[in-house]
Parts: C-alpha cells; sequence; structure tokens
C-alpha cells in the first residue's frame, strides 16, 4: 500500500515537473497607431515580436503566424507582405532557411502570403523555420542552403523581431482591429553542430497582445490651412499657390490634405478668385 503511494506521488511529480518544463512562447502584435485616432489613407504601421521562456529550450528553430483584418471591420484591404526578413531572421528565410515558396519577392515567402478574396485579402503563414536537419541544401538550391544552427534567439527577455510592415488605413470612418492567429513555434531542444540535428519541439503559444485596433476620422482643417499644421497662417502660402497652379502637384505634396481648403470664397471652385479671401484669412479678416 504504501509502495502504491510513492510511485502515484512520485507520477504525480513528473506530470507537474514536465508541465512546468514545457517551452513556451509568447507572440506579440504591435503598432505605434495602436489606441489612436488616424485619418484616412494614414500608413499603419505593425510589428510581430517573438518572447521564449528560459532555461527549457536553446532558442527558436521556427515561427510563424498569420495577420489578419477583423470580419467586423467596416472596411477591407489586402494586407501588403511584410517589409523583409529581420536581422538575426536570415537563417530562417530563403536561401539559408525554410519558407514557403516565393511570391511576391522573388526569393523568398518569409514574408507572407496574400490570401482571400481580392480586395480584402489577409497575409498568413509570415515566418520561417532553420535548418536543423544537420546536413545543407547544395549552393544554389535556394533553400535550407545553411546547416550552422544558431542558438539563443528570442531569450533572455529580448524579444526577436519577427516582422515588420506598413499599410495604409481604410478610407471608411470608423474602428479598426488587425490580428494576429494561428501562432506556430517550434525551439531548439539541444544545438547540435553539422552532420548531428539538432532536434527541436514545439512551444506552447501565447498570444499577448493579440491585436492592434485604431480609429479612423476625418480630420477637421480650418479653410486655408493647405499644409494641414492645424492653422491658417503665412506657412499656408506655398501650398494654398501651389493648389491653385498644380493641383495634381499639390495633390501629391500634400496626400492628407484636401485641395478644397484652397476654396476660401467657397464659391466651389479652386482658383484665382479664392486669393483675395486667402489673404483676408491670413491677415485676420
Amino acid at each position: 500500500m504504501r509502495l502504491r503511494n510513492v510511485v502515484g506521488m512520485a507520477a504525480v511529480l513528473l506530470l507537474v515537473v514536465g508541465a512546468s518544463a514545457q517551452p513556451t512562447a509568447t507572440l506579440t502584435l504591435e503598432s505605434t497607431q495602436n489606441g489612436q485616432t488616424v485619418a484616412a489613407g494614414a500608413t499603419i504601421d505593425w510589428t510581430i515580436k517573438v518572447l521564449l521562456s528560459d532555461g527549457n529550450n536553446e532558442g527558436l528553430a521556427l515561427v510563424a503566424c498569420d495577420l489578419v483584418q477583423d470580419a467586423a471591420n467596416l472596411d477591407k484591404l489586402d494586407i501588403p507582405p511584410a517589409a523583409g526578413v529581420p536581422t538575426g531572421m536570415e537563417k530562417f528565410s530563403r536561401p539559408l532557411g525554410i519558407t514557403n515558396p516565393p511570391e511576391t519577392d522573388p526569393v523568398t515567402g518569409y514574408m507572407g502570403m496574400q490570401r482571400g478574396t481580392t480586395g480584402e485579402m489577409n497575409l498568413i503563414q509570415i515566418g520561417g523555420a532553420q535548418n536543423t536537419f544537420g546536413t545543407a541544401m547544395a549552393s544554389g538550391a535556394g533553400i535550407a542552403e545553411n546547416a550552422d544552427v544558431t542558438a539563443g534567439i528570442a531569450q533572455g527577455g529580448t524579444p526577436q523581431v519577427v516582422a515588420t510592415g506598413t499599410f495604409s488605413a481604410p478610407a471608411t470612418e470608423g474602428t479598426y482591429t488587425f490580428r494576429i492567429e494561428n501562432g506556430l513555434v517550434n525551439v531548439l531542444e539541444q544545438r547540435n553542430d553539422p552532420p548531428a540535428h539538432s532536434p527541436v519541439a514545439q512551444a506552447s503559444v501565447t498570444l499577448s497582445p493579440d491585436a492592434i485596433t485604431f480609429t479612423v476620422q476625418s480630420q477637421q482643417y480650418p479653410l486655408g490651412d493647405l499644409n494641414c499644421d492645424g492653422s491658417t497662417d503665412v506657412f499656408d502660402i506655398d501650398p494654398f499657390v501651389l493648389a491653385i497652379t498644380n493641383p495634381a502637384g499639390y495633390a501629391s505634396a500634400y496626400p492628407e490634405c484636401d485641395i478644397n481648403l484652397a476654396d476660401c470664397n467657397e464659391d466651389e471652385s479652386v482658383d484665382v478668385f479664392d486669393i483675395d479671401a486667402f489673404v483676408a484669412i491670413i491677415v485676420g479678416g
């Protein structure tokens, strides 16, 4: 009876130790526009990072996730691929590492693949893996050409940037949410020199924070504020002249401004007849 109790206690202890030793990974989605109010067409930046637990693994072996737009968003867009392969992740991307085949990029699919209905495509399977098999593919193969594994990535309390990118805020006013889904992370159980392979294990993944939210709202600028800095003053003279003489040039130089702010006499036309009214606004008339 006592032996059974000891065996039972040992089994419970092994379960507890095994559970506590399981590698964990936290994937985060960040943006400097998170929680902000922005104008339609404003640039929204995003960054995905990963952080691993310490002491029960030897660093990142594989990371992948999707960046998706919430179904409740009032307007949809095609999320562009990530900007590139971040520093420290070169061995996770073709040709050194293992990723999906290239689509928008001529070399690697690390930056994600656009999937879904045209005009509202999400970005899926961002990321890649190190070649942990101990054998490198031949130079020029275009994939897994490196078998020298790097240990310690995303450990020590320092998150590793997985990907960064940008997209333009939708035109329709409202609140928009973008989130990461389907996170998958493998870690190195042991890092070995080739030709020995480096065994890996799947980590338990937490997404936190898993979403960014921002609000699109029309910016209200005073009449004559052609540089859209919130006030009408002498700094608006040059953009006003540009709006009168070269509307296309003005639109290019001030993409977030409305050229109709130059309609200072409010006759629904931007032309030389607005000059006197613009001068009156400048001098406080």
